[in-house]
């Protein structure tokens, strides 16, 4: 579109205008001629933006009807759904009616067969009669067709009473991704083996139920009502979980586990079961799988392929020959394995306690140390007898019982032991206690520790812990 035309001059009336014009009548020829052609596109692009704005108004007048018709739909839509929500809700009503009134029928079915049966076996014939004791199988006949005993009732056969093995129940589901696969196998394997144990629908639907936790259960209470779950059968529940917790790109993620899976410290036969499962789920097959396999197999298996290669690098000849490879590897581990000696195991010590009754029926006298037994004991309660307070202050089951201190005999006291002392010297050479108050008194003896800690600096000779005389 060509610009707009600028004037050579701008006159301010008719005479100026001539006066223009007569100076230079070309550039005022040139000027109305491009005038001429600036109003000339201006008219022709007017006329196109006429035809475009008609055109809009068409497009908008159109899709206003659209939406006028759409709304009419939403409209008649709602009313249908209310409708259809009515229906259903007349409907469940009905159902729910229909069955309480079949548990009531049957309630009252089962009472009537219990009345009959009760009514059969009052009707039948119960005569004590007392069996003469003969020899004669004619006399026998005759007896049992004088006494009319009732027939058995008919049983139903046993095969067709027994039922399937029971299967073990599943571990409940555990709303993961990881658990979706394990768990659906497990229920249908569950079902289509005891099959006869949960004839209905509703009995299937209820069993696979009770193997979810509460957030895989929430997915189906929608679906569940007065205790019912509404859905035509367990597989769609399967379904729901497997949308809930399925994998979309379950062969992805399967591929993308193929090529980091490692076999690490496994043998081969555990590593290869992954593996295949694997491979199944990713949709890998036939001799696709050998750079895999090589890839994943242990460090060991690869350097022994080096020195023992196999006949093809075919997926299955590779498989059993890693299979005898494997073998061969787990018996010289075997063999060099270094022999590690158990250590015997001693049973400790374990030092007699005694109670409060034992230790009084074990407690007897003690003389003082450096002397001679006593011939006869004295009382308990003798407030003489030095050795309750010597008891009291350490107890010490030898001095109790008059057994030397060192190897623990009754014959004899510890300045009489054959047996050496094995004490450090510090501890051999002890102190008599000299008491410038009771100069016949003897001090009972004191540990090392004791006798260290003791302020009164007296003259002590002992051996071994007892006081000599």
């Amino acid at each position: 579109m060509p610009t707009h035309p600028i004037p050579p001059a701008i006159p301010g009336n008719r005479a100026e205008y001539e006066a223009q014009y007569a100076k230079d009548p070309d550039r005022w020829y040139q000027y109305l001629s491009e005038a001429y052609a600036w109003m000339a596109a201006q008219e022709e692009g007017q006329t196109a933006t006429d035809r475009k704005l008609i055109e809009l108004q068409v497009q908008v007048e159109a899709q206003q009807e659209e939406i006028l018709n759409l709304q009419n739909m939403i409209q008649t839509m709602r009313v249908e759904k209310s409708a259809a929500m009515m229906q259903k809700s007349w409907i469940e009503d009905r159902l729910d009616k229909k069955e309480k009134e079949l548990e009531i029928a049957q309630g009252k079915a089962y009472k009537a067969q219990e009345e009959a049966r009760q009514a059969v076996a009052a009707r039948l014939p119960t005569v004590a009669t007392l069996t003469p004791v003969t020899s004669d199988p004619d006399a026998k006949a005759r007896i049992a067709e004088t006494v009319e005993t009732p027939s058995p009732p008919a049983t139903q056969p046993a095969a067709s009473a027994q039922l399937s093995e029971r299967i073990p129940d599943p571990d409940k589901f555990k709303a993961t991704r990881a658990d979706l696969r394990r768990f659906c196998d497990a229920v249908t394997e569950k079902l289509s083996l005891n099959r006869d144990r949960y004839p209905t629908p509703i009995s299937r639907m209820g069993y696979v139920n009770s193997r979810l936790n509460d957030d895989a259960y929430k997915l189906i209470q929608p679906y569940i009502r007065h205790g019912i779950c509404r859905l035509p059968d367990y597989t769609d529940i399967l379904d729901i979980l497997q949308g809930a917790y399925g994998d979309p790109n379950a062969a992805r993620t399967a591929r993308r586990k193929l090529d980091t899976l490692q076999q690490g410290n496994r043998d081969f036969f555990s590593f290869h079961a992954e593996f295949q499962s694997l491979a199944l789920e990713g949709g890998i097959e036939g001799d696709a799988l050998a750079p895999f396999l090589e890839k994943a197999v242990s460090k060991e298996l690869s350097e022994m392929l080096l020195h023992n290669p196999p006949a093809d690098y075919s997926y299955h000849t590779l498989v059993s020959h890693f299979r005898g490879l494997d073998i061969r590897l787990q018996e010289h581990r075997e063999r060099t394995r270094p022999y590690i000696p158990r250590k015997s195991t001693t049973t400790a010590y374990i030092r007699p306690t005694y109670t409060q009754t034992m230790r009084q029926e074990r407690k007897s006298p003690s003389p003082r140390r450096g002397r001679s037994p006593p011939e006869r004991a004295q009382p308990s309660g003798d407030p003489m007898d030095l050795s309750n307070q010597r008891r009291y202050q350490r107890p010490s089951y030898r001095r109790e019982n008059n057994q030397c201190f060192r190897c623990g005999s009754s014959t004899h006291y510890i300045r009489d032991c054959p047996e050496p002392d094995t004490r450090p010297a510090k501890f051999r050479r002890a102190a008599i206690t000299y008491s410038p108050r009771h100069p016949g008194r003897q001090e009972s003896p004191k540990s090392a520790t004791s006798s260290r800690s003791d302020s009164r600096n007296l003259q002590i000779y002992q051996e071994n812990g007892a006081s000599l005389s």
